[in-house]
């Protein structure tokens, strides 16, 4: 077994024990997280199975990515099979029939209905669980570790956007950079090409606003349905900058800003000074560690919004209705701040305080924060100004 071991299957193995189970099966490929979870550090393309007994966690491949599965699976066995013959859930019947395993066998509730059947043909009964989800919410130290770096080349992401947004020029009511009129789309490939090159994939998660919420800017400009080449940014806009790219293991960061070149103060500056101590509130409130409930965190940060004069009543029209959640395989996952329970340690966690004004504009700041046993760490320190430095 890699020493290096991403996945807990301890927590998967004492699930299958505590739902007297006989093992735990799971077919998916690199696109389905709670594949990527048990998989570890192997992604692959085609449909694959996992399987988790007693005294065995192995991984059954495509007979094309076999060696660099075995270099780099964390479990105890690789086994091969050919995709085109024979199908992951068969192969998985398989692994377990070798084993010699009887009883019920636990299945995540996003295993395919075809993996199921092939299963329950091999002579056992199937129970859903959400075992995989509740390991994926609590990291090891080798997933936070992997978000960590993720959350660094996010930050390389929002230094581009202001080093980008600091060279442009003012030329009238538009912005130039390089010769050339900035706008939303070239902002968001500035951005890209600097997560690329710390080592991050964009993940087609960059998104850029223009005195709104962010967008896609290959989609749209953040007004209307123009082409966003064709809107320049301007020196007064509020332009709110967020990302969510990948490291090479499939872990996710969250950061944005809002951030403005050559602006008159007004509501964007009391917006920004609210959400950056709705922020401080909510960090405030996971101080002391696990044991704090997601709702209390997101109390907090709507009770600090409120007290700047905002209205963060239930029927709020201006708080944003994301304020933060879990994040991992997933840029968006559980825990949500709108779920019970308590937060426990390893847990990552992204805080979005955030005000959308139709009218007025849009302000929004976005961190990842990890719940340690008595503490929480802030991942990366990334100025909460909106002035970008000329």
């Amino acid at each position: 077994m890699a020493a290096d071991t991403t996945p807990d299957y301890e927590r998967l193995a004492s699930s299958v024990t505590d739902a007297d189970a006989a093992a735990f099966v799971h077919v998916g490929d690199r696109c389905d997280p709670d594949f990527s979870y048990c998989a570890g550090p192997v992604r692959p393309e085609r449909r694959s199975a996992f399987v988790l007994t007693a005294d065995e966690t192995a991984l059954c491949v495509p007979e094309s990515i076999v060696e660099s599965a075995e270099r780099a699976f964390p479990g105890d066995a690789v086994r091969q099979f050919d995709p085109d013959r024979r199908h992951p859930g068969l192969v998985a019947g398989d692994a377990l029939a070798e084993r010699g395993v009887e009883g019920t066998v636990l299945t995540p509730p996003a295993i395919g209905h075809d993996a199921a059947l092939y299963v329950e043909r091999a002579g056992h009964e199937l129970a859903s669980t959400d075992a995989v989800a509740r390991a994926r919410e609590r990291k090891t130290d080798a997933e936070l570790s992997r978000v960590e770096r993720a959350q660094a080349i996010a930050g390389a992401g929002l230094d581009r956007a202001r080093g980008t947004l600091g060279a442009a020029t003012v030329d009238g009511d538009r912005l130039v950079h390089d010769g050339e009129t900035l706008t939303a789309e070239r902002l968001g490939r500035e951005v890209d090409a600097a997560m690329a090159g710390a080592g991050g994939d964009p993940a087609r998660n960059t998104k850029v606003g223009v005195d709104g919420p962010p967008v896609d800017p290959a989609v749209s400009g953040g007004t209307g349905n123009e082409d966003a080449d064709a809107i320049p940014l301007r020196p007064a806009a509020a332009i709110t900058v967020s990302v969510a790219p990948r490291e090479p293991g499939g872990y996710h960061g969250r950061l944005a800003r809002t951030l403005v070149v050559d602006g008159d103060g007004g509501w964007e500056r009391r917006a920004n000074v609210a959400v950056r101590n709705a922020r401080e509130a909510a960090l405030a409130e996971l101080s002391e560690g696990e044991g704090a409930t997601p709702a209390s965190v997101r109390g907090e940060i709507v009770a600090e919004l409120g007290a700047y004069g905002f209205d963060a009543g239930p029927e709020s029209e201006i708080v944003v209705d994301e304020l933060g959640g879990g994040v991992g395989l997933e840029r968006r996952e559980a825990p949500r701040l709108s779920a019970g329970g308590e937060l426990r340690s390893g847990t990552a966690l992204a805080l979005r305080p955030g005000l959308s004004d139709p009218e007025r504009g849009h302000v929004e700041l976005a961190d990842v924060a990890v719940v340690r046993e008595d503490a929480v760490d802030l991942l990366g320190d990334h100025s909460t100004s909106m002035a970008v430095e000329k």
